[in-house]
C-alpha cells in the first residue's frame, strides 16, 4: 500500500532531480561556451517574448511555421497554443504542458498517438494497447469501456464519440506536435477530463517546398507506404497546399488480429496579404482493420492458472465473425485576420462523420469443465458472449475568439474573449448473443451465428461556451486570468429490452488563475488554481439523469529553460479533487430495477468523490548538437475520498482506483555522431518504467498488477554524410519492448485483463527533396 512517505520522497526525489538536471546544464553549457567547433543553434523563440514567433498566421497554423503551431526545432518545443489558445511561451503559462514534437515522433518510432505519450510524465497511454482507440490516464484520471478517458482535441477542437465503439482515430503521421495540458482545461475548452486534455496539432502547408516519400517494414508483418508534399502553389506564396497520405499494414501480437490503415489528408491556405489567412483542410481515413487488445480474465494472465498460462498469442474471438470496419472523414477551415497591432480575430471550424462496425466474442469468464468436453478441467475453457455494434455520429465544433494586445500603464495584455459551439448526433443499432466455449490451450473456431440486433441508442449533445482570459505582463511577472460560461444539453433514447428516455440540461461557471515569476536565470517558479465540469450521459437505477462531474486543481511548480542550450525543465505538485463521480450500484442490480437488471451498464450512481495528489518531473534538452535527451518521472497518489460502495464486505472509499500506477518513469537519449567517417549516424535508447496498479476496486492483494519496465532502440543514418549524391536519404530502425517481455498492463476486472504489446520492430526509409 502506498502511504504518506512515499508522497514525501517523491517530492526529495523530484528537487534532487530538478536541481542534477540543472547543475548538469550549467556544466555543459560552460564546457559548450570553451568549444569553438560547434555551430550555434536556433530554437523557436526567446524566453518571455510574446511577439517571438509571430502571433499572426503562425498562431492558427497559417504557413508561418515558426509559432506555437509551426514545427519546433528538434525535440524542444518552447512556445503551445495549447494553453492559452495564444501563441504563448510554455514558461510563462502557470500549468504543466509538455509538447511532444516531430521530430521525438520520427525518432521514437510512434505509430499511434498512444506511442507518442510514452515518455511524457503524468500520462499512461498503453494500459490496453492497440490502435483501435487512444485511451489515456492522465494524473490519475481515466477508465475502461464507457468511463474510458479517450483522446480530446485535434487542433484545438473536441474529438467526439460514439455511443459505444464509433469513435476517431488520428494518425500521427498527420500531426506536427501532441501537446498535453495537465489539470482542468475548461475554462477555454467546456466539458473536459479533470485530469487534463491532449490536442493533437496537425501539420499544415508552409512557406518552404517539401517533398516526401517513406516506406517501412517490420515485424510483425508490418508494412507500410506514406507521403507528404507541399509548398507555395504562386510565385507569390499567397496560395500554399500541403498533401498527406498514408497505407499501413500490420500483424499483431495475437493470432487472426490484423491493423489495417489508408488515409489522405489535403490542405490549401490562401493568404491575400500580410494580415489575412484561410486554411482549408479535409482528411479521409478508412481502417478495414484495427486492433484493440483481448479481455482476458486474471487467472491466467495476472495470476497462475493450474492449467498454464494464458498465451499472449491466444485469440478468444473467432476469426469468422470477429472486426471492427471504421470509415472517418472530416472537413473544415482555419481563419485569422489582424486588423491591426491591437485586434486580432479568429475562427475555427470542423465537421466529421465516423461509422463503425465492430464484432466481438468477449471473454466473460471460465466455464465448467463438462461445458468444454469430455474430460475437461476446470479454468481451462472461457465463456463468452457474442456483440455486434453498427453506429455512425455526425459532428461539429466551431471557436470564434477576438485577442486584443495591450498596454494599461506598466501592465502589458494579451485578453482573449470568444464564442464556441459544439453539436453531435450519434446512433447504434446493437445486439448480444450466446457463444460458445473455448479452450485457450487448444482453440477451435468454426462459424457461429450472429447475434440478432434488437436495440437502439439514439444520442445528442450540444455545448454553448463563452470565455474570457486576460494574459498580463508586469516586469518579472506573468499573470493568468480566465473564465468561461458553459451550457450543455443532451437526449438519450435507448429502445429495446429495456428502454430509458434522458434529456438533462446543465450549465456551470468555471475559472482559473495563475502567476508565474521570471527570474533572468531562466527559472520560473508558478502557482495556479483551475476549476473545471464534464457533463456525464447516463441515468441511476431510477432514470434520473446524472449532474456534471465537477472539480478544482491547485498547482505549484517550477520551470528551467537554460540560455545555453535548447532546453526545458518542468516540475510540478498538483492537488485535484473532483465531485459527483460515477460508481458502481450493486445494491440495485436486481430484477425489480429494470434499469439494472440488465448487463448492468446503468447501474451507476453518482455519490462518489476523488482526490489525487502528486509530483511531475519532465525534462527535455539537446545539452550538445546531436545529443537530444528526455526524462520524466511522476507519482501519483490517487484514492477514492467518498463512496457508499461496499464491495464483497470491504468499502472502498479510501482505495485507489483501477488501472492507475503509483510511480512511472521515463528516459530517452539519442545522439547522432557529429565528426569521422561514421557522422551521421545516430543511436537512440529508451527505458519505461510503469509502477503497480490495482486490478478491482478493494484493492485486494490477488489482484495487484506488477510494475513492469520495457526498452526500446533506435538507430537512424543520414545517407547525405555519406554523399552529397544521396541528399534527402534517411534510414532508421526502431525497436519497442527489445526483450519482448510479456507482462499484463493493467486489469480492469477478475474478468478483463490486458497483456502489454510484445517486441516491435519498424525499419523505415524516407527520401525528402
Amino acid at each position: 500500500m502506498r502511504v504518506e512517505a512515499d508522497f514525501n520522497k517523491s517530492v526529495r526525489f523530484a528537487a534532487v532531480l530538478l536541481a542534477g538536471t540543472m547543475l548538469s546544464g550549467v556544466v555543459i553549457a560552460t564546457a559548450r561556451a570553451q568549444s569553438t567547433e560547434l555551430a550555434p543553434i536556433t530554437v523557436e523563440g526567446q524566453r518571455g517574448d510574446e511577439d517571438a514567433g509571430n502571433d499572426g498566421g503562425a498562431a492558427n497554423g497559417g504557413g508561418a511555421g515558426t509559432g506555437a503551431r509551426g514545427p519546433a526545432n528538434g525535440i524542444v518545443a518552447e512556445r503551445s497554443i495549447s494553453g492559452t489558445k495564444t501563441d504563448a511561451a510554455l514558461i510563462e503559462t502557470p500549468q504543466s504542458i509538455t509538447v511532444v514534437t516531430r521530430q521525438q515522433m520520427e525518432a521514437q518510432g510512434a505509430k499511434s498517438v498512444a506511442e507518442a505519450l510514452r515518455y511524457e510524465p503524468g500520462v499512461v497511454s498503453e494500459t490496453r494497447v492497440g490502435d483501435r482507440f487512444d485511451n489515456v490516464f492522465i494524473r490519475g484520471f481515466g477508465g475502461f469501456g464507457a468511463n474510458a478517458n479517450y483522446l480530446h482535441f485535434w487542433d484545438g477542437l473536441r474529438l467526439p464519440r460514439g455511443v459505444s465503439y464509433a469513435m476517431p482515430s488520428i494518425d500521427p503521421y498527420l500531426l506536427e506536435r501532441v501537446e498535453v495540458l495537465r489539470g482542468p482545461a475548461s475554462v477555454l475548452y467546456g466539458q473536459n477530463n479533470l485530469g487534463g486534455m491532449v490536442n493533437l496539432i496537425s501539420k499544415r502547408p508552409t512557406e518552404v517546398p517539401f517533398r516526401e516519400i517513406m516506406v517501412g517494414i517490420g515485424d510483425p508483418k508490418l508494412l507500410q507506404f506514406g507521403f507528404d508534399v507541399g509548398g507555395p502553389v504562386d510565385s507569390d506564396g499567397k496560395l500554399l497546399y500541403r498533401i498527406i497520405g498514408l497505407g499501413r499494414n500490420a500483424d499483431t501480437d495475437v493470432n487472426y488480429t490484423e491493423s489495417e490503415r489508408r488515409l489522405i489528408a489535403p490542405s490549401f491556405t490562401w493568404r491575400p496579404n500580410a494580415d489575412t489567412t484561410l486554411t482549408l483542410y479535409a482528411s479521409y481515413d478508412h481502417d478495414p482493420n484495427s486492433f484493440q487488445q483481448n479481455w482476458l480474465p486474471a487467472l491466467g494472465t495476472l495470476q497462475a492458472n493450474p492449467n498454464g498460462q494464458i498465451p499472449r498469442s491466444f485469440f478468444s474471438g473467432n476469426p469468422f465473425y470477429n472486426g471492427h470496419d471504421r470509415e472517418q472523414s472530416a472537413i473544415g477551415y482555419e481563419f485569422e485576420h489582424s486588423f491591426n497591432d491591437v485586434w486580432t480575430v479568429r475562427q475555427n471550424l470542423r465537421y466529421i462523420h465516423v461509422d463503425s462496425d465492430f464484432k466481438a466474442l468477449p471473454a466473460t469468464g471460465f466455464a465448467t469443465g463438462s461445458t468444454c468436453g469430455a474430460g475437461t478441467t476446470a479454468n481451462l475453457c472461457l465463456a463468452r458472449t457474442s456483440t455486434h455494434y453498427i453506429e455512425s455520429f455526425d459532428a461539429a465544433a466551431v471557436d470564434t475568439h477576438a485577442q486584443a494586445k495591450f498596454d494599461t500603464g506598466p501592465l502589458r495584455h494579451t485578453v482573449l474573449a470568444g464564442l464556441d459551439y459544439q453539436w453531435s448526433s450519434a446512433d447504434a443499432v446493437y445486439g448480444t448473443g450466446a457463444a460458445t466455449y473455448i479452450n485457450y490451450l487448444n482453440p477451435v473456431y468454426t462459424p457461429i451465428v450472429e447475434p440478432a440486433l434488437t436495440s437502439r441508442t439514439d444520442q445528442s449533445r450540444t455545448q454553448l461556451g463563452l470565455y474570457t482570459q486576460d494574459q498580463m505582463r508586469l516586469e518579472n511577472w506573468a499573470f493568468l486570468l480566465g473564465v468561461r460560461h458553459d451550457w450543455a444539453k443532451a437526449d438519450s433514447q435507448v429502445t429495446g429490452a429495456v428502454s430509458n428516455h434522458a434529456e438533462p440540461s446543465d450549465q456551470a461557471t468555471t475559472w482559473r488563475a495563475g502567476a508565474t515569476y521570471l527570474f533572468e536565470n531562466g527559472l520560473a517558479p508558478y502557482a495556479s488554481y483551475s476549476t473545471s465540469f464534464e457533463p456525464t450521459l447516463g441515468t441511476d437505477y431510477t432514470g434520473s439523469p446524472f449532474v456534471p462531474t465537477t472539480g478544482e486543481q491547485y498547482e505549484i511548480g517550477l520551470k528551467y529553460e537554460p540560455h545555453w542550450f535548447p532546453g526545458m525543465v518542468m516540475v510540478s505538485l498538483f492537488d485535484i479533487t473532483q465531485q459527483n463521480v460515477l460508481t458502481s450500484d450493486s445494491s440495485h442490480r436486481s430484477s425489480i430495477y429494470p434499469l439494472c437488471s440488465a448487463a448492468g451498464i446503468y447501474c451507476q450512481m453518482q455519490l462518489g468523490e476523488v482526490n489525487s495528489r502528486g509530483v511531475e518531473v519532465s525534462t527535455k534538452m539537446t545539452p550538445l548538437q546531436g545529443l537530444d535527451v528526455i526524462a520524466a518521472y511522476s507519482y501519483t497518489d490517487i484514492r477514492v475520498a467518498k463512496s457508499p460502495v461496499v464491495t464483497s464486505g470491504i468499502p472502498i472509499e479510501g482505495k485507489v482506483p483501477i488501472g492507475v500506477p503509483d510511480h512511472t518513469a521515463s528516459l530517452w537519449v539519442d545522439y547522432t555522431l557529429q565528426a569521422g567517417p561514421m557522422r551521421g549516424l545516430g543511436f537512440g535508447g529508451g527505458v519505461r518504467y510503469v509502477g503497480q496498479s490495482y486490478g478491482d476496486a478493494i484493492n485486494s492483494d490477488a489482484m495487484v498488477v506488477p510494475a513492469y519496465t520495457l526498452f526500446d532502440l533506435g538507430v537512424h543514418y543520414d545517407f547525405a554524410e555519406m554523399s552529397p549524391d544521396l541528399k534527402g536519404w534517411k534510414a532508421a530502425v526502431n525497436i519497442a519492448n527489445v526483450a519482448d517481455k510479456q507482462y499484463v498492463s493493467a486489469c480492469a476486472s477478475a474478468t478483463q485483463c490486458f497483456y502489454g504489446s510484445g517486441r516491435v520492430v519498424m525499419g523505415k526509409l524516407t527520401y525528402r527533396w
